[in-house]
């Protein structure tokens, strides 16, 4: 149940407590920024008040409350309450950073929810499991995502092919066949090396997947199918690429669990099936 849910089915609460829980739901927005003495202030209760209902919603303390509204707010807001480039401050003690970065892990996974719709989810899973032979092509850190993900789905025996350098990306291209998918990493696809594979994969007939954000100039190659990054960070000016590896993950995981669903009862019992093999002690 989220924060506000919550508040609202409270029950034998006192007067002070409804007039604060009223200036919660009011001004969520305000709440995330106050001290104890300035809530008590705005909402004119007591500190004591405030302490009260904290605990009546099974809070450790305000910073708990404070971080369940974001997350709230993130969810339900177009604007950003955690600075997804810039989300803790040097102020910041551990508590706050971890409760920080999971603000900005979650925000990520919404808003990457948001820019793509179920029908594409299906469709792009469709492709997955129609493909004889996947090829990922990524860069740079991406390539431990493309990784993961062919360890994945060669758990449940669909084999993936992720070339690393440049020459084997090309390769793998001037390879390819009708028969091949090929799943295309580019966030801002200005790179020659992407319009180039691309180029060969054209020729070649093969079915493209295209990972990209939404300003991507690869968006007006005809392509197979689209999966939209989040676009919620600055591409350079940033602590570090949290909620862009965040939102690559998610889409991995995606297409892999879409494919795995489509054929659930076989692919679990392959994955269990081999690793019992692999450790006959395994029960």
């Amino acid at each position: 149940m989220n924060l506000m849910l919550k508040l609202k089915s409270l029950d034998k609460l006192t007067t002070s407590e409804e007039v604060l829980i009223t200036y919660i739901l009011d001004f969520p927005e305000k709440v995330i920024h106050f001290s104890p003495k300035e809530l008590a202030e705005h909402s004119y209760v007591s500190i004591s008040t405030i302490y009260r209902l904290i605990n009546k919603l099974d809070l450790e303390g305000l910073n708990d409350l404070k971080f369940a509204l974001v997350n709230y707010l993130n969810e339900h807001t177009t604007e950003q309450i955690i600075d997804i480039d810039y989300p803790i401050s040097a102020e910041d003690n551990h508590y706050a950073i971890t409760q920080k970065l999971k603000s900005v892990y979650n925000q990520t996974v919404q808003s990457t929810i948001d820019t793509n719709n179920l029908d594409t989810i299906a469709f792009n899973g469709n492709l997955l499991k129609q493909a004889e032979f996947i090829d990922v092509y990524a860069t740079s850190a991406n390539i431990y995502f493309a990784q993961n993900f062919q360890f994945q789905l060669q758990e449940i025996g669909k084999q993936v092919n992720v070339p690393i350098d440049d020459f084997m990306q090309n390769l793998s291209a001037a390879n390819s066949t009708p028969k091949h998918l090929a799943i295309v990493v580019s966030y801002g696809g200005r790179s020659s090396s992407v319009k180039k594979i691309l180029e060969i994969l054209k020729k070649n007939k093969s079915k493209i997947l295209l990972v990209t954000s939404k300003d991507s100039p690869l968006l007006n190659e005809t392509v197979d199918g689209v999966f939209l990054f989040s676009s919620l960070e600055n591409h350079y000016n940033k602590i570090s690429s949290f909620s862009t590896r965040m939102s690559l993950m998610y889409i991995f995981d995606s297409l892999y669990l879409s494919f795995f669903n489509q054929d659930y009862d076989r692919n679990l019992a392959y994955k269990l099936d081999n690793y019992q093999k692999m450790n006959p002690k395994l029960i």
